[in-house]
């Protein structure tokens, strides 16, 4: 019989003995068991740092794409920015203010003051002013109840309280487009004056048309007389301004003048002032000094168009019947 080490354990009650090679297996046994368990735990590890490595992986793609398009804009803000600096350039310089690159964009439109041939033709071009003595507002400009109607809707004017046969001016200068009674808007007698680069006036509810679609009108021409005419409870004068067909709220250019010229850039964001006034700019320094015409052809025209324009007021045009609600 081989020898055998033989390890006895012992107790008050009892002992148990076990032999070398039972211990080895055990021990193998647990070594194997540790082995399986870390291999399995290795395993799937490595599945949840693939599939991690994966979604890093299209993480990086989707923010490498969207830094491709934040350059983009970038790029496309700068280059917007570069032609804005040149055309504050060119108005800078144009005005006579020294070229200000080393300031930033507002600082220098805020600097840039128009010459008054500028603001001449800026005011002749865009309404302003009142195109009747103000005697207060019956109706504002946005969303009200009719009326009439009652039903919810947008006022695409204001609504100016005023007597009866009281004259009514254009705001701009201009060309009527229309004259005459318009059923279907509800507006009774209607004058609209395009004033051309986007801008148009409608005069409402007039008692009396003093003008005929295609007459050109110069800035405090008569248009009409103010009425009850079509939809209306009682004499006042619907008075809007359009730029690009939108409707504006005219009540900022009613109180615009040219001593604070620049509020209007502030309270009316849906004309491009910036181009506009480039343009303006560009116009003004293209006009031809009046000096530099001969007398007698600057004075021909003007004594033709006041003899023309006079023998308009004075015809005038009869407005259907008003229909007062």
């Amino acid at each position: 019989m081989k020898h055998k080490i033989v390890i006895t354990i012992t107790d008050t009650d009892s002992f148990r003995q076990f032999t070398l090679g039972q211990i080895v297996r055990w021990l193998l046994l647990a070594l194997v068991l540790v082995i399986v368990t870390g291999g399995v735990v290795a395993y799937f590890y490595l599945v949840w740092l693939e599939d991690a490595y994966e979604e890093a992986r299209l993480r990086q793609k989707v923010l490498e794409r969207n830094i491709s398009q934040l350059n983009a804009k970038i790029e496309k803000r700068q280059e917007a920015l570069e032609r804005l600096g040149d055309r504050l350039s060119d108005l800078e310089i144009f005005v006579g203010e020294k070229p200000g690159k080393d300031f930033s964009t507002s600082i220098r439109l805020r600097n840039v003051t128009l010459s008054a041939a500028q603001l001449a033709l800026l005011f002749s071009i865009v309404p302003s002013g009142e195109p009747l003595p103000m005697h207060g507002v019956t109706s504002a400009y946005g969303w009200r109840k009719h009326p009439i109607k009652g039903g919810r809707e947008f006022h695409a004017g204001i609504d100016l309280r005023a007597k009866n046969r009281k004259p009514v001016w254009t705001t701009a200068d201009g060309v009527v487009e229309y004259a005459g009674y318009h059923k279907r808007s509800g507006y009774g007698n209607l004058v609209i004056v395009d004033h051309g680069f986007g801008f148009k006036t409608y005069y409402g509810h007039l008692k009396k048309v003093s003008v005929r679609t295609g007459d050109t009108l110069i800035k405090g021409d008569l248009v009409g007389i103010s009425g009850n005419s079509g939809l209306s409870t009682a004499p006042h004068l619907h008075y809007e301004i359009r730029f690009l067909t939108r409707p504006l709220n005219p009540y900022p250019f009613l109180k615009w003048k040219k001593e604070n010229y620049r509020s209007i850039f502030k309270k009316v964001k849906k004309v491009p002032w910036e181009s506009f006034i480039a343009l303006i700019s560009h116009m003004a320094a293209q006009a031809i000094p009046p000096s530099s015409r001969p007398a007698q052809e600057s004075r021909a025209p003007s004594s033709a168009k006041e003899g023309s324009i006079s023998a308009e007021k004075s015809k005038g045009t009869s407005s259907p019947k008003a229909t007062s609600s």
